[in-house]
């Protein structure tokens, strides 16, 4: 994972200065902006294949993708295309990239029990990050990546402890509070739309808060709005939504 950053900032710069562009300025049009934003996200997504193994497992696969394709077919823009990649290791992540990557462990996949209810809230939910725009503000608002571009290799190396010790962290935890709580919000719609159980998204997080390791609860809710409160939030949305459906 060492040199994630640098490989990001190094491989993706281009493209990504060019999504920036295309992702902000007024003489843009969507498609383009799409487009470039998923030109970038592609990049970004051949450095993580390269610091990452892959989950090779059929039954898995199948999962992820069966998964996947019944989300998406409730996403309503159809120029937005998604890829789902299964990540082999002991830690139970999810996070995604711009244009469309979503990533999540084979361990992430085991602590839902492989149900799909769970599995899709973990992946609605970062579906829910890329069409809010929040990975590609992640990406071209980092510091980090903005400054891996531009130093050398050796340089990299000299400044590199502290980025060694955040690696693929860095694509998991630089969200705000308040972008976890949108899409968790847009992720349990989502899930709910394409017939997956909108109380599996509750029980993802209490799976979360239970794990014995206290590294990996740690490392999943250091920046994220806590398990307990996550839920309050869950909860609420679902009690809204039988209210409306019993006035309809």
């Amino acid at each position: 994972m060492s040199g994630i950053f640098y490989q990001l900032g190094k491989k993706a710069g281009p493209k990504l200065r060019k999504a920036k562009w295309a992702w902000t300025a007024a003489t843009a049009t969507q498609d383009e902006a799409i487009a470039a934003e998923r030109a970038a996200g592609a990049d970004l997504a051949q450095v993580v294949g390269r610091q990452r193994r892959h989950c090779a497992e059929p039954d898995i696969v199948e999962l992820v993708d069966a998964t996947g394709a019944a989300l998406i077919e409730r996403v309503k823009d159809k120029r937005r295309t998604f890829d789902f990649i299964c990540l082999a290791g002991e830690s139970p992540e999810a996070f995604c990239l711009p244009g469309g990557f979503v990533f999540v462990s084979r361990a992430m996949i085991d602590l839902c029990d492989r149900s799909p209810d769970r599995l899709a809230f973990v992946m609605s939910h970062e579906i829910a990050h890329i069409l809010e725009g929040h990975a590609m503000q992640r990406m071209i608002g980092s510091t980090v990546i903005r400054a891996a571009g531009r130093l050398g290799a050796a340089k990299y190396a000299a400044a590199g402890g502290v980025l060694r010790s955040l690696g693929i962290d860095f694509l998991t935890k630089a969200y705000s509070r308040d972008q976890e709580r949108a899409a968790d919000e847009m992720g349990l719609r989502l899930a709910i739309a394409a017939g997956f159980s909108g109380q599996a998204a509750i029980e993802v997080f209490e799976k979360l808060a239970a794990l014995e390791k206290p590294t990996l609860t740690g490392a999943y809710f250091s920046t994220h709005p806590e398990a307990k409160e996550r839920i309050a939030g869950l909860r609420k949305l679902l009690a809204d939504r039988q209210k409306h459906t019993a006035r309809d």
